[in-house]
């Protein structure tokens, strides 16, 4: 697809202007060719977006993901080149059946942009939509740094989540991505108190809260702490002089410096590393899911509406249960089909409920935050409706069958003599008795496999059948008194009722037994169905215990860094004492000097 060869327009922007020309807003649009693109793409797929002020070498990230020279454009004047959010997909250089979805913004801080909340849009959708959010920045991570990601504490107010579009959202925290700082044309040097730290080290000191300072110092500080628990940091220093940064795009990457280098190798090899997008502990995003998911926060912004995170997973779900109850319901009705009719109900029983039980894993597996077994539900509905169908051919099919064997056993043993009346002679109704024994041997060995419940009614329609015949025969034989008769008629009459009677209990017995199997069919199936939901439970609680335990570690870290702080504070202190008791035993001396030099003058 042309998705796969360069970079293509995902998202675009389309200016409104008012009567004097001047812009005053931007309205987002979704690229639908494109979207149309990435939605056959079945495979799991990492979502990587940069972000960034404008003219900052976010592009140049995003083709060295995509392992290439040239793709995404990187411009080489003061006017921001990406206009909305480009998408670039590659198959995953080191995840096998994986997508890599790179996503480069539109640069933030335009001062042009007639739109001030325009930054907010960009920078709010791109985190909703990846996984791994990079932002992108030259210099240090100072306060004048801090002080332009104005978009990431107002990002909580334009994203609702469990009813929720405030900065209290604790919960915001599950879905968004995990975010990268890359420092570009970095000089500053790694140390601290005389000791050299990491590059994370330095995000994390950056991070912390000043006492003493104004909220709007702390404020962007601690969103990002809040809603980006896992953090990385990546300090680029210049890749070479003036030279090699005007042609960075044409240049070979071996030509650049040795650190810059070190540094964009490690950061590429974070970025391969890190997992699909997931709805939270749910399976991984395909193409289909993240168009679906894309779509809907662009209508949502573009009507002037909060995106709602629990609507567009709403939305997903119904879309991707939709097809993989389908997928489900085909693989059962395949292998319901691949079974040669007439079977015995047992048989076509247990095959049925190996077949539903695989169908139903393969959904368990695969679907989208079935809670209630909505999906479920509806794909055993389908199931049971496809099972009956397939009942209602085999019993035909059994009936002919057994059909056909009568048929054949009434040729071997009786059409011709009851054609040529050889059993309306004396003796004859003994010897008719004996065939119709000898037919229904081979009738009940010829389907063995069968049970009384599935065969019987068609022989008792047999016997019934030769009723009249039957009846000629005994008034024909001479060796029957009429009282014999008689009573040979009354006891036939006997034995179709006892037999009628009989064929249904072993019918009821048969339904009972039925409805006893498929009960705990469904019983095992609710069981199975419980333990799946029991292991989406866990797999949601052990991420928010990773998460809850990372926040910790970043917490100790934190409070270590502030007690060490406050011990460096209180040895200055001692110092500054023992400094000051020093000088004011000196005062002293030198008191007790001049006292002493005094009274000798005196003297």
């Amino acid at each position: 697809m042309e998705i796969f060869q360069h970079p293509m327009c995902l998202i675009s922007s389309e200016s409104v202007h008012n009567e004097e020309g001047e812009e005053i807003k931007i309205i987002l649009k979704s690229e639908q060719e494109v979207f149309a693109q990435i939605e056959k793409i079945d495979w799991p797929i990492v979502v990587v977006a940069v972000v960034g002020l404008y003219r900052t070498g976010k592009s140049y990230l995003m083709n060295r993901l995509a392992q290439s020279s040239k793709g995404f454009a990187l411009g080489d004047t003061i006017e921001s080149t990406t206009k909305g959010i480009w998408a670039w997909c590659k198959i995953h250089p080191e995840k096998s059946n994986t997508v890599l979805l790179l996503l480069d913004t539109e640069g933030l801080g335009d001062v042009e942009k007639g739109d001030a909340s325009y930054d907010n849009k960009i920078f709010t959708l791109a985190a909703l939509l990846c996984n791994c959010l990079v932002y992108n920045m030259k210099g240090a991570f100072d306060n004048d740094a801090v002080s332009k990601l104005t978009f990431v504490t107002e990002m909580a107010k334009n994203i609702r989540y469990r009813g929720q579009s405030s900065e209290n959202n604790q919960a915001l925290k599950l879905i968004l991505p995990d975010f990268v700082l890359c420092l570009r044309d970095f000089s500053l040097k790694m140390m601290k108190d005389g000791k050299r730290i990491s590059d994370n080290d330095y995000l994390e000191l950056s991070l912390a809260d000043k006492k003493g300072k104004a909220e709007h110092f702390n404020k962007p500080r601690e969103c990002i702490r809040k809603y980006f628990p896992k953090r990385m940091c990546f300090a680029f220093p210049v890749p070479g002089d003036g030279d090699v940064l005007e042609n960075l795009e044409t240049l070979k990457f071996s030509d650049l410096s040795d650190r810059f280098k070190d540094v964009t190798s490690r950061f590429v090899s974070h970025i391969y590393c890190v997992p699909p997008k997931e709805l939270l502990t749910s399976k991984p995003v395909n193409g289909q899911m993240f168009v679906t998911l894309a779509d809907h926060y662009v209508t949502a912004i573009k009507h002037g509406a909060i995106p709602d995170v629990d609507d567009a997973f709403s939305a997903v779900s119904k879309i991707e249960n939709a097809k993989i109850q389908k997928l489900a319901v085909e693989s059962f009705e395949k292998q319901m089909q691949e079974i040669v009719l007439p079977v015995s109900f047992d048989v076509l029983g247990q095959l049925y409920t190996k077949s539903q039980q695989t169908a139903l894993d393969y959904l368990r597996k695969n679907v989208v935050n079935d809670k209630n077994g909505i999906c479920e539900n509806e794909a055993q509905m389908r199931m049971d409706n496809f099972l009956n169908k397939i009942k209602e051919s085999n019993d035909d099919k059994i009936k002919e069958m057994c059909e056909m064997k009568l048929k054949e056993g009434y040729a071997k043993y009786l059409e011709e003599n009851i054609a040529n009346k050889v059993y309306e002679t004396a003796g004859g109704y003994r010897k008719f008795q004996r065939d119709i024994d000898r037919l229904k041997q081979d009738f009940e060995s010829d389907l063995r496999d069968y049970k009384d419940n599935e065969i019987m009614w068609t022989w008792h329609g047999f016997v019934k059948h030769l009723n009249e015949i039957e009846a000629t025969i005994i008034q024909a034989d001479e060796d029957l008194s009429q009282k014999e008769k008689e009573d040979e008629q009354k006891n036939n009459e006997e034995k179709m009722k006892t037999m009628l009677e009989q064929q249904k209990k072993v019918q009821m017995e048969a339904l009972d037994k039925q409805k006893k199997d498929l009960q705990s069919h469904y019983d095992k199936l609710e069981k199975d169905r419980s333990q799946q939901l029991e292991i989406e439970r866990k797999k949601f609680q052990t991420l928010m215990e990773e998460k809850l335990k990372f926040e910790k570690a970043t917490a100790q870290k934190e409070i270590q860094r502030l007690k060490q702080e406050q011990e460096q504070r209180i040895k200055e202190m001692e110092k500054d004492r023992q400094r000051y008791e020093r000088e004011v035993e000196m005062c002293r001396q030198q008191m007790r000097k001049r006292r002493r030099k005094s009274s000798c003058v005196l003297s």
